[in-house]
């Protein structure tokens, strides 16, 4: 593997996973998600084996370079761009359900892998340069709608997912035995329901897609009876 490549082993089998195709037809924007963490501290960079550290609260800006520490499943080399979900500190470690008000700081990142500060087996901290930041707020406004007919299907091979309504937005979440998941962020406007982030995880990836998908009425009915 080349030294300016960033990948892990898995934990469970020892395998360093193929890397994931970052690409979908059917949204604009495909990103990683929890495999990286935005740093937000004053003083030297921690001990790769230390767990406590300041993690941001705030997204970056477009032009900023950070330092970010990523673990699996990452998988990039030096020089690669791409996209990544921010969620500030607290919904990054308990979830939008535990923190909804934090929606709306959370963000799509474009970046740009600069450089590799220092690794082992199991993480490293890397410089990126951040090239576009796309709030969750503003996808509808930034990206053309297109029919969602469809979109929430895969939801019905899983149990009654968890629901969440706060303000304007609704996040549904199902998993089958913590093995692997799915969750989709709704943004009601008007009389509309814009589906702008749809994530999948299993053992070797998490991903997040991006677009401004209509759902239809009648199929995202079904699971508004839902209680967390």
């Amino acid at each position: 593997m080349n030294e300016e490549t960033i990948a892990f082993k898995c934990g469970a089998c020892q395998q360093v996973p193929d890397k994931p195709l970052l690409e979908n037809k059917d949204f604009e924007i495909v990103a990683i998600e929890d495999a990286m963490d935005w740093a937000d501290f004053k003083h030297d960079i921690p001990d790769l084996n230390s767990e406590i550290w300041e993690r941001a609260l705030n997204p970056p800006a477009e032009g900023d370079l950070k330092k970010v520490q990523v673990y699996f499943p990452f998988h990039m080399s030096v020089g690669e761009t791409f996209w990544t979900l921010f969620r500030p500190a607290y919904s990054h470690f308990n979830g939008w359900e535990e923190q909804p008000d934090e929606i709306n700081f959370s963000a799509f990142i474009k970046c740009r892998f600069e450089d590799i500060i220092s690794k082992n087996e199991k993480r490293a901290w890397i410089h990126v340069r951040v090239e576009q930041v796309l709030f969750l707020k503003n996808v509808c406004n930034e990206m053309p709608p297109r029919d969602g007919t469809g979109y929430l299907d895969s939801f019905h091979m899983f149990g009654e997912p968890q629901l969440l309504q706060y303000k304007d937005w609704i996040l549904l979440d199902a998993n089958a035995q913590s093995n692997l998941g799915i969750w989709a962020l709704i943004k009601r406007v008007k009389d509309d329901n814009h589906l702008v982030a749809y994530g999948e995880w299993e053992f070797h990836s998490n991903i997040v897609y991006c677009g401004n998908v209509i759902i239809p009425e009648d199929e995202l009915n079904p699971f508004m009876h839902v209680r967390e």
